[in-house]
């Protein structure tokens, strides 16, 4: 079971938000944002919220539950 629940806050790894790939994005990103899916399992993705209203989908090992 997943210990991202919908709802929770959690942080964002710096690697990621400053990742190449997520360049076009940064202005809109932040290091906090707010689960928006529960993952069924260890492997699935994360909906997330950041601070600006964005959605992005991440990978679970980028996040800590704050």
């Amino acid at each position: 079971m997943s210990e991202f629940k919908e709802g929770i806050k959690v942080g964002i790894a710096e690697c990621y938000l400053t990742d190449e790939c997520t360049e076009p994005f940064r202005s809109e990103m932040s290091s906090i944002a707010i689960v928006c899916s529960e993952p069924s399992d260890e492997e699935e993705l994360v909906y997330i919220q950041y601070e600006s209203g964005l959605i992005d989908i991440v990978p679970q090992d980028i996040l800590t539950i704050i």
